[in-house]
Formats: structure tokens, sequence, C-alpha cells
């Protein structure tokens, strides 16, 4: 357990929404990463991401270094971006999150992530998260990413509807939620936005 103070801030690295536009977020990471001398997974104590925000979020918390992020989102996001229609784009979305997470959970990351889509039908925040200092009034029921796989959240937090097919998830006490882009409701949204992360 870490415990935070003036001279030990809670670290957060924020990462919003834009499409191909995640270039630049890789850009910017690459400067810090340098500046800090470490992977970001090192020195971060939350990640968010939302949308393309995301995918890079989860590849910082699963401890890939800035480099290989980049190479994995050449390989993937541009394939994705680059189809015409809704179920094209959502079928090599799916692709990306087969061959580039597999099955990893919200157990596997090396420091708080929070995945951020959003409820489509109440059209509010859905946000999959590993510290349960996060989960307010339901901590007794919290479990990492609703018990989805990382590649499940990436898929919901990246499904800008119409221009990519909305995505079912089924929790792990089987609700099933249709979820979209998290852009629609909070696409910045940070754990700054929220009640002071106190993680264990």
């Amino acid at each position: 357990m870490v415990d935070f103070s003036a001279e030990r801030p809670c670290r957060i690295l924020s990462l919003d929404g834009g499409g191909a536009k995640g270039f630049y977020t890789i850009g910017v990471l690459k400067g810090i990463e340098g500046m800090l001398g470490c992977r970001l997974h090192e020195r971060f104590d939350l990640v968010f991401g939302t949308s393309t925000g995301s995918i890079i979020a989860a590849l910082i918390c699963l401890g890939h270094s800035v480099d290989e992020i980049h190479e994995l989102y050449r390989a993937h996001v541009v394939k994705v971006m680059g189809k015409w229609f809704p179920w094209t784009k959502s079928r090599a979305l799916r692709k990306l999150a087969t061959d580039v997470f597999g099955e990893q959970s919200f157990t596997d990351v090396r420091t708080h992530i929070g995945v951020v889509a959003t409820r489509w039908v109440t059209e509010t925040p859905l946000v999959f998260k590993t510290a349960v200092a996060q989960a307010h009034g339901d901590r007794g029921n919290f479990e990492p990413g609703f018990g989805c796989t990382v590649g499940d959240a990436v898929q919901a937090s990246c499904s800008a509807y119409p221009f990519f097919c909305r995505k079912w998830i089924t929790t792990d006490d089987r609700e099933i939620i249709l979820a979209a882009d998290g852009g629609y409701c909070a696409n910045t949204l940070a754990a700054g936005q929220t009640p002071p992360p106190v993680f264990t």
C-alpha cells in the first residue's frame, strides 16, 4: 500500500481518444519515457485511457515500452482505421484485441488502470478498473475490470458508433451491457475527477 503525500503524490496519466491521433500521444509519451529513464508503468500509479487512448493505456500498464507500443499501434491501428464499414472496422478491432491482448485480464497489469467506455442505454461512464478504492459504494462486490478481459474492455472503449458496431460486454456477475466508445460521455475522464484513489 502506498501512502500518498505532498512528498509522494499519486501520479496519474490520462490519455484521451482521437483515432489515429494516438500517434501524437505516443510521440509525447516517448519524450516522457526518455526523461524518466524507465517504462511508464514504473512511474505512474494510475493510467486512464479512452478510445484509442485505452489501447495505449492498456499496453503501458501491461509493461510495454513506448517503442513497443508504437510498433504494435502502427501494425494494427492503421489497419482498423483503414476499413470502410462499421462491421469491417469492428472485425479489425476484434482482431487487434485478440492479437495484441489475447486473454490477458485486469489482474495481469503492472500498475492500476482505468479503461473508459459508455453504457449505451444510460449514456453514463462504464469504467473498467483495477483499484478497489475506486469502487466507491460497492467495494464488497468489486471485481477488476468487471471480470472482463483487457481486450474486451479496449474494444468497448474504442467502439465509436456509428463508425464501429457497439460492443456487448458480459460481466463476472452475468450482467450483459451494450457498450460504446468512452468519448461519448467522458473522453478525458481521469482519476482526478473521482474521489482520490487509495491503492492497496
